[in-house]
């Protein structure tokens, strides 16, 4: 059996710490910094699958507009596993935001991201994102909270 790297998987955490950073100032570029030239991506709006890098920019744009005041991103029990120039993290994804009533606004999803070590560094070359969905209605469950 291997061990785990604990210098990758630190690694990896510090990429998080930073991305969560980077969201929560609506940082377009620092957030789009780790993504790997020819990342699949699949998001939580349509299409199913974003292969380039200027799509998932956009969507992240778009998101970070929808989202209000205080944003916050965070997985808060990140999971990472890390095998040589290999490694995937997952977790719940916890959003929160403040809406124009100052309201506190909570969204949880789930996600998964694979990240290759390279020369610069590690880069997040797949990501899966996405919401639960009711099996009667076939709608979204958002308002879910584990």
């Amino acid at each position: 059996m291997r061990t785990q790297d604990t210098q990758a998987e630190q690694e990896i955490r510090e990429l998080h710490e930073e991305w969560f950073a980077a969201s929560a100032r609506k940082d377009l570029d620092a957030t789009m910094s780790p993504i790997a030239p020819g990342i699949v991506s699949y998001e939580h709006s349509t299409p199913l699958e974003y292969t380039d890098i200027a799509d998932i920019r956009e969507e992240c744009r778009q998101g970070f507009e929808y989202q209000g005041e205080d944003f916050s991103w965070t997985v808060p029990d990140l999971q990472i596993l890390v095998r040589e120039d290999l490694a995937v993290a997952w977790g719940l994804n916890r959003m929160a935001s403040k809406d124009a009533d100052g309201a506190g606004v909570v969204s949880w999803s789930r996600g998964t991201r694979v990240f290759r070590r390279t020369k610069d560094g590690w880069r997040m070359v797949h990501q899966h994102v996405s919401f639960p969905v009711d099996a009667e209605t076939g709608i979204a469950a958002m308002g879910l909270t584990p």
